[in-house]
């Protein structure tokens, strides 16, 4: 043991800290110690140095006990009355850069790699994570840093290489409905493609990949699962893997409580995880919609560069697919309504959503091409043999199936909540606007995304004729009081516009 640590036996506490890790120590041990609430310690275990922050008690732990919140434990394999070895943190080094930072001086790659690693290691606090985001994300990151930061995120974590091809694609998100994922992957993998999908949960949406794709089967695997998984199916489509790019999730927690989305944030995230993952060929997916995330052609234009800068530097081949999309993709708004859309695709039924299948031929088509397995111009048509021999619903079913999920799972076996209510249309018409944030906003008040029964499915689309008293969309509620508060809603921000 060095000088001046100390070392306390591990009470693990049936709690989850989530955001922070904290850790209990008895009031008569801080004091002989000269530890005060709120100081930072350092965990010196197996290897790794784990920041963590102290709270303050006299009856949650014993004197010579340190209490670890389970998620903490469970992640780093603490063990009740394991013993720790334990240091004051002092002033991480990485401070002085996220203060060159601030005063609007460009950071080197050692700069940036010091704040990454302190980010993982919990070394630095929320506030100090949230002054070099807002510095880096909402001032303004040379392309240069941004290379080195995506760099940082990648190293800081777990890389994985496969023996093969290896492809991905993205959406940046934004538009209700535009489920492609879970088609693109088993097309893709069904040509001996590794396609190691990972993607996100819904921060503001109806859905993300992540939720949708748990209605069916688990996200969340460690590491060597996951390589396991793809090796096995050629594909996965995952939320969390071990310690993939373990910054990104920190990173997204602060920027999420400070409102800040920009682009070269959105890019770092992304682009960190294909690194990582040894993707080559990416496809990146961004519909323009005046009421989505990216909302004009102009605004995509300038994300599209940023992607093709970083892409280059990594020496992944990249094709960005700018998608004007008037109305939300599929019918289906929801986790569990959205993966329902995909596997009517997959399985060809006669009510499968064609602007949905279109869509994600077209992506699929774009990943067959930048591989090399299809000629240019080719790569739709041999996606769409791919979905309409069948080939692409039994690699569906594999890749299910190796995480955990049912087998031969079908639409048929999506449930949906029993409490719905049909929303007619006041008069006759065609519809000329579905308005995508305000169909988002009412499907998180019925409960999507954590109620993966939760949503609403759209019986009429942009351009299509309805006559009064006919349904317009479905709304399905988590609960008798969450289908109440969306039909107030409605009074105020109804998504349809009817001329």
């Amino acid at each position: 043991m060095k000088k001046n640590n100390f070392q306390l036996s591990a009470k693990v506490i049936d709690i989850e800290a989530r955001v922070a890790w904290i850790v209990l120590i008895h009031q008569e041990d801080c004091q002989k110690l000269g530890i005060r609430p709120g100081d930072g310690l350092v965990i010196h275990l197996k290897g790794q140095s784990i920041g963590c922050y102290v709270d303050v008690t006299d009856t949650l732990v014993k004197r010579g006990e340190i209490g670890i919140f389970e998620d903490l434990a469970q992640r780093f394999s603490i063990e009740p009355g394991e013993v720790l070895e334990i240091s004051l943190l002092g002033k991480p080094k990485s401070l002085e850069a996220i203060q060159k930072k601030l005063n609007g001086k460009e950071l080197n790659y050692k700069e940036i790699y010091e704040i990454v690693s302190d980010i993982v290691s919990r070394k630095l606090n929320d506030v100090a994570v949230a002054f070099f985001v807002a510095s880096s994300f909402f001032e303004k990151i040379s392309p240069r840093e941004l290379f080195y930061l995506t760099k940082a995120m990648a190293e800081t974590g777990t890389r994985i290489k496969f023996s093969g091809i290896v492809a991905d694609k993205h959406s940046v998100g934004g538009l209700a409905g535009n489920e492609t994922t879970p088609i693109i992957v088993p097309i893709v993998a069904s040509y001996g493609i590794f396609i190691p999908k990972t993607c996100s949960r819904a921060i503001t949406s109806a859905s993300g990949t992540a939720d949708t794709f748990e209605t069916i089967a688990p996200v969340s695997f460690e590491t060597k699962k996951l390589k396991n998984i793809v090796n096995k199916t050629k594909g996965c489509i995952v939320w969390s893997a071990g310690d993939i790019v373990p910054s990104d999730a920190r990173i997204i927690e602060v920027a999420s409580q400070l409102m800040i989305e920009s682009f070269p944030k959105m890019v770092s995230s992304i682009m960190a995880k294909k690194v990582a993952l040894g993707i080559k060929n990416l496809v990146v997916d961004v519909p323009v919609n005046p009421f989505a995330k990216v909302k004009s052609i102009n605004r995509a234009e300038e994300l599209k560069k940023i992607f093709e800068d970083i892409a280059k530097r990594f020496k992944i081949k990249i094709k960005v697919s700018i998608n004007k999309a008037r109305e939300p993709i599929g019918r289906g708004i929801g986790p569990a309504l959205q993966i329902r859309d995909d596997l009517k695709v997959l399985e060809q039924r006669k009510d499968k959503p064609l602007d949905l299948e279109k869509r994600a031929l077209e992506l699929a088509g774009y990943i067959l091409e930048l591989s090399g397995k299809a000629k240019t111009g080719k790569g739709y048509d041999m996606a769409r043999d791919s979905l309409y021999s069948g080939r692409a619903l039994k690699k569906f079913q594999e890749i299910v199936a190796a995480q955990g999920g049912k087998k031969n799972i079908s639409s048929e076996d999506i449930r949906l909540s029993d409490k719905k209510y049909d929303v007619k249309s006041p008069k006759s018409g065609r519809i000329k606007l579905i308005h995508n944030k305000n169909l988002i906003e009412i499907c998180r008040i019925l409960g999507a995304p954590y109620i993966k029964e939760a949503g609403i499915y759209l019986h009429k689309k942009t351009g299509e004729k309805v006559k009064r008293g006919e349904a317009l969309f479905t709304l399905y509620a988590g609960s008798p009081l969450r289908l109440e508060l969306a039909l107030k809603a409605l009074k105020k921000k109804n998504p349809y516009l009817i001329q």
